[in-house]
């Protein structure tokens, strides 16, 4: 997995240097930046430094999954040689298709054709972006999760959980409930660099499970005796 590993390291490395502009403004260094108003600034880019840490959450974690998505895809997996995780999630996946209240018998019978058809002709498996279903919405319990449900192994800890009060602070920004000088105002250049260095330590993690995952194949039958 290559792309996945470019995306954090951009991501990574952008947050560093903002980071270290944050400590400068904390200092008041005015030799870095000088305006008007430096406090206000200043809790207008915690704010912003949220938003990239969030940014950096997502950005990781759906490149990963779409790099697995992939590497099934070049592979030609077909139902009978993945492991009963991914039949789950592609049969779901298409069961999904024709899902609602006013969806007709037939819809249902002619998706478990396809769907019994597909199997029988070992048609290969094929996932879309969208099943992910992330829309702002990940922490670290949902990022396990997503990983347990195809069952990547990972080692990452959020004990305190801070991807949770990130992703509560990003959401807050995007949908206009807190504006960018309150929303962190309340946070220490000291809480930023621990929030930063857990979140990255977390994504180190599972970029490491995702990686064993996929470059070894683990989503196949004949690789999990």
């Amino acid at each position: 997995m290559v792309e996945i590993n470019e995306i954090f390291e951009e991501r990574k490395n952008e947050i560093e240097f903002y980071y270290s502009v944050l400590v400068e403004l904390d200092k008041d260094n005015k030799d870095v930046i000088n305006t008007f108003n430096n406090p206000l600034l200043f809790r207008i880019m915690k704010s912003n430094f949220i938003l990239m840490l969030y940014n950096m959450v997502e950005a990781t974690v759906i490149t990963g999954m779409l790099e697995i998505f992939a590497q099934i895809k070049e592979d030609n997996c077909n139902y009978s040689t993945v492991i009963s995780e991914i039949k789950d999630i592609w049969r779901d996946y298409e069961v999904k298709k024709v899902y609602g209240q006013t969806s007709s018998l037939k819809s249902y019978t002619e998706r478990v054709k396809r769907i019994v058809e597909d199997i029988t002709n070992e048609t290969p498996i094929v996932f879309a972006r969208e099943i992910l279903a992330i829309n702002g919405n990940l922490n670290a319990k949902r990022i396990t999760a997503l990983c347990d449900e195809y069952r990547i192994q990972y080692r990452a800890s959020d004990k305190k959980a801070f991807l949770e009060q990130v992703r509560q602070k990003r959401n807050s920004l995007s949908h206009g409930d807190e504006s960018f000088s309150n929303c962190s105002r309340d946070l220490t250049i000291s809480d930023l660099e621990e929030i930063k260095d857990t979140i990255i330590g977390f994504l180190t993690g599972i970029i490491k499970g995702m990686t064993n995952y996929c470059d070894n194949r683990l989503y196949l039958i004949d690789n999990n005796p």
